[in-house]
């Protein structure tokens, strides 16, 4: 049974007060101790600053805290397509969702008081499947409880450039001169006209990317929300990075991007890294990741650790990750429940 002692509330960035924000900070930190203990995390004034930033202008969420008096001890945040934006007919039946509490007030039903808010939006919007995502035993537990099923499986994988073998990587970036191809190579920003003329190239090249089972609208990139993210950076000091290769006719067949934030100095994360599947088998994936590598080393020589997640199915990737220096550090299950099996969870509770 949920504990008497839990309220939970929405909690808004832009009307949250100092001591609401306070209160949500600690919690913020004693989570990321808890969940992430190895990783850093930003300041206070940062996360407020990131939360009150203009947002992607597809795409809207909601916050849910839960609270023992004054002390948060849990939060879920759910995202959905806007209504009113392109393509919002695809991604209709989806609400995506994450969140956590805190390990002394697991077990006391705060996750459950969390996701039934997620299944009282779904009836509201008409939502019918929420997507969610759990690394740790505990959350794998709560979310089968609640009838969500594991539809897809990925890991992710961290290198340490002390480690890495440049002359290797070396080799692998040169090695692509053979197959008649070029580069294209944007080191902090790419020109945003640029890089909106890439959107159909990344949503061609994403779109065999192996999926497991999950249900999902087809994922179409689109350039608001690299505006959103260079508007973060223009106040952080972050940097974008992004290497293309094309054949001779000038068509993309393969291209990697990379995010820096200058907050956490030390990591950078590799992002997408695709190829046309006519090239595939001839090491342009290897290329293009080891090209990355050396592009962070020459501008960030502060950066010590790349951080990347691939599927577990996507064998190819994975291999490729562990000849170019990645390991295994975290393993993550995407769960998906739908509408009525969350109702049906609902009546058990109650019975």
């Amino acid at each position: 049974m949920p504990d008497s002692a839990i309220a939970i509330s929405r909690f808004i960035p832009e009307e949250a007060d100092d001591d609401a924000w306070r209160e949500w900070h600690v919690f913020r930190r004693a989570r990321a101790a808890q969940i992430n203990p190895d990783d850093p995390v930003i300041a206070d004034a940062e996360a407020r600053l990131d939360a009150l930033a203009e947002k992607n202008p597809n795409w809207d969420e909601h916050w849910m805290v839960a609270r023992a008096g004054t002390r948060v001890v849990g939060s879920a945040g759910f995202g959905f397509r806007k209504p009113d934006t392109a393509h919002a007919q695809d991604h209709a039946p989806y609400l995506g969702g994450g969140g956590a509490v805190l390990e002394d007030w697991r077990r006391r039903g705060v996750g459950g008081m969390l996701l039934a808010h997620a299944r009282q939006m779904m009836h509201a919007m008409d939502k019918s499947i929420l997507s969610l995502s759990a690394h740790t035993e505990s959350g794998h537990a709560f979310l089968l409880r609640a009838g969500a099923v594991a539809k897809h499986r990925a890991v992710q994988n961290r290198a340490r450039f002390e480690q890495l073998a440049w002359d290797t990587l070396r080799a692998w970036e040169e090695g692509v001169a053979m197959h008649g191809l070029t580069w294209e190579r944007h080191a902090g920003r790419v020109p945003l006209d640029r890089l909106e003329a890439l959107m159909p190239d990344f949503t061609r090249l994403i779109a065999d990317m192996p999926m497991g089972g999950l249900d999902h609208a087809p994922i179409r990139y689109e350039i608001t929300g690299y505006r959103q993210w260079y508007d973060v950076m223009a106040r952080t000091g972050g940097a974008h990075h992004l290497l293309v290769l094309r054949d001779q006719a000038g068509k993309v067949v393969g291209l990697t991007e990379a995010g820096w934030d200058a907050r956490t100095p030390d990591r950078v994360w590799q992002q997408l890294t695709a190829t046309d599947a006519a090239w595939r088998g001839r090491g342009l994936a290897r290329a293009l990741k080891a090209a990355m590598f050396r592009q962070i080393r020459n501008r960030h020589p502060e950066v010590a650790l790349m951080i990347t997640s691939n599927a577990e199915v996507n064998a190819p990737m994975l291999s490729i990750n562990r000849r170019v220096g990645f390991q295994v550090h975290r393993r993550i299950v995407d769960y998906q429940v739908t509408r009525e099996a969350l109702d049906a969870w609902e009546r058990s509770l109650a019975g």
